[in-house]
């Protein structure tokens, strides 16, 4: 494209000619530049969001280490410190007992839902495109990410008294609930997550328990 031409002052003799060719490459330089900045820009997307998405990337042999999960210290055998049964034995319900006692299962994943939760389908749908999950809500179950795991989908409002034995304070209802739970020395360890998770947060959690967790127990 023809760009417009302008009228400039005469360029000052002070310099003559010699100061021509310097200019020309400080303007070559601050072409160059630009020209470099617009393609990063381009090539990440462009903008701070990417910069942090791109910061945020999780190293897959750390994740066992260092979950990162918003509000996680430790896996429970307990009611936790905060909770209005805290220090007291958890009565893990049948159900819970048999599907951890399902051969090949190592970590079963309770995912607590209602009716008109946004923030819950959100999750689910997370889950299921990242094959954590798979079906609906309704009629959901563990998808074919991890051969080792169980997921059972629960609507909060239609079974209550499994739903109260892992919330993790004991007094509040509320949902989406997230309770992870694996055997390790001979118990049952367990860790509720209230609110909803990002997906990648699932996935550095399961990873941390089947890799890190229960391949570190003692046998």
């Amino acid at each position: 494209m023809k760009l417009p031409t302008t009228r400039s002052e005469p360029l000052p003799k002070r310099g003559g000619r010699a100061m021509r060719p310097v200019l020309g490459l400080l303007i070559a330089i601050i072409a160059l530049s630009g020209g470099l900045a617009l393609a990063l820009w381009g090539a990440f997307g462009g903008g701070y969001e990417n910069i942090d998405r791109l910061a945020s990337v999780k190293c897959l042999g750390c994740l066992g280490l260092d979950p990162r999960v918003p509000g996680f210290s430790e896996f429970w055998t307990v009611y936790p410190e905060g909770h209005i049964k805290a220090g007291q034995e958890v009565p893990h319900p049948a159900l819970v007992k048999d599907l951890l006692n399902t051969s090949g299962t190592k970590l079963l994943i309770l995912f607590y839902w209602t009716q008109g939760c946004v923030p819950c389908a959100e999750q689910w749908e997370d889950m299921v495109e990242k094959d954590i999950a798979s079906g609906t809500e309704e009629n959901g179950k563990e998808g074919a990410r991890f051969s080792n795991m169980k997921l059972l989908s629960v609507d909060a409002a239609e079974d209550m008294e499994l739903y109260g034995t892992y919330r993790p304070k004991g007094t509040e209802n509320g949902v989406p609930m997230t309770v992870f739970l694996f055997e390790k020395d001979n118990g049952i360890h367990w860790y509720s997550h209230y609110g909803k998770m990002e997906v990648d947060d699932v996935d550095g959690m399961i990873n941390n328990i089947l890799y890190h967790e229960i391949s570190s127990a003692h046998t």
